[in-house]
């Protein structure tokens, strides 16, 4: 079990743990078992406490007519902060694999001066429909007070039309390694390894 041998590590040793891995599962078992059906209210009392903790620790959620958390949206005083700083281009990511909850990870992230990966915000959607685009997107520019010269996303048609209707003056670009992704499915396999072919694809798309 990942978590025993994980634990291992920290101490030092099996023989240190004081627990076998059957206790882990067990563990396991009963901890999902209490939270199952209420995990959703433990995350947001979580959230409030962290804001109560730090007030320009910002956050919303929204849920359906059966109280079931459908979007969620968080980000932290040191996020804005490097927004401010690096924000003129971010990544919006929703291509992360739904979770037990069919809920989608959506980040925005962005790049510092040192070329390393920054995230400004972060949220969940249960759907990926212009709707649910439309709110994650106004809730960033309510944090964040000004948008971006350019939004780099995939090729989703709903997060097309809502950056249109929500972000009026930021460019919107394709990111390249999805474009690329698809070009063997698009031109058939002859083409697709055609080095000549390949290197001009690339010079289009970069």
């Amino acid at each position: 079990m990942k978590s025993y041998r994980l634990f291992k590590e920290f101490v030092g040793g099996y023989a240190n743990i004081g627990a076998t891995a059957v206790d882990f599962k067990n563990f396991k078992r009963d901890l999902r078992a209490y939270i199952e059906g209420v995990d959703a209210q433990m995350l947001i009392d979580k959230l409030f406490k962290k804001q109560e903790l730090c007030s320009t620790f910002l956050f919303e959620y929204d849920a359906d007519e059966n109280d079931q958390l459908t979007r969620l949206f968080w980000c932290d005083p040191i996020a804005r902060k490097n927004y401010a700083f690096f924000g003129d281009v971010i990544s919006f990511d929703a291509t992360y694999g739904t979770n037990r909850y069919n809920m989608i990870f959506t980040p925005f992230t962005g790049v510092d001066n040192h070329k390393k990966c920054i995230t400004f915000a972060a949220g969940l959607l249960s759907k990926e429909d212009v709707e649910s685009y439309e709110w994650i997107f106004t809730r960033f520019l309510n944090a964040m007070h000004r948008e971006p010269n350019c939004i780099v996303t995939d090729q989703d048609p709903a997060m097309r039309i809502a950056i249109e209707n929500i972000f009026k003056h930021a460019r919107h670009r394709y990111c390249v390694w999805h474009i690329m992704k698809k070009v063997t499915s698009k031109v058939g396999p002859v083409l697709s390894h055609n080095e000549d072919f390949m290197s001009k694809i690339n010079s289009v798309a970069m």
